[in-house]
């Protein structure tokens, strides 16, 4: 990579770690390595406060064998198989390839019951009068609802005051009735 390319992504990663503001010229005698000393010091201070940063670059440096091209098992594959073994590989997942590109092709045929196309052209008009019908419908059931709802809180209030009342008609008559067999046993004594 040459001078100018490398100033070129410096910039761009100082402007993406340091925001807008820091876009102003830096002086000609600024030298690349103290720029890249100064965003090494940024991005170490950025690396320490942030812990989804931190968790990120565990988890890569765990995974970074995988990841890397270069390390990849794929490449040693590549040049340890023959080429007549690689075709024979190919021959025998052409099955598995072809009902896959043919699945491929079904859900492409059927992409336009996923994104609705089809739906709004033809269904669409006919659907925006029983879109208001059902709005009002809505309002309808809302107000038969709270209606209902009020019917049954005052008919729970009668039957509480009902019950109320029938418990206090039962303790007067069983006062009555004590009162009255007191009496008699008084007149059944005398």
């Amino acid at each position: 990579m040459d001078e100018h390319g490398f100033e070129a992504r410096l910039r761009h990663l100082e402007h993406v770690l340091l925001g807008q503001n820091s876009t102003q010229v830096k002086s000609t005698d600024e030298t690349l390595i103290k720029r890249v000393q100064a965003l090494q010091k940024e991005l170490d201070t950025l690396y320490k406060n942030n812990k989804a940063i931190k968790d990120f670059v565990t988890k890569y440096e765990t995974h970074a064998k995988l990841l890397n091209p270069n390390t990849s098992t794929y490449i040693m594959e590549r040049e340890i198989l023959a080429p007549d073994v690689k075709l024979e590989l190919l021959l025998t997942a052409n099955d598995d390839l072809e009902k896959f590109a043919q699945e491929v092709k079904q859900v492409k045929d059927l992409d336009y019951v996923v994104s609705g196309s089809n739906f709004d052209e033809t269904l669409g008009p006919k659907l925006a009068p029983l879109e208001v019908t059902h709005a009002d419908q809505t309002s309808e059931l809302n107000q038969i609802t709270k209606q209902v709802s009020d019917f049954m809180e005052r008919y729970n209030h009668i039957v509480n005051t009902l019950s109320e009342i029938f418990i206090q008609w039962d303790h007067i008559l069983t006062n009555m009735e004590s009162h009255v067999c007191v009496l008699e046993r008084q007149k059944a004594a005398a």
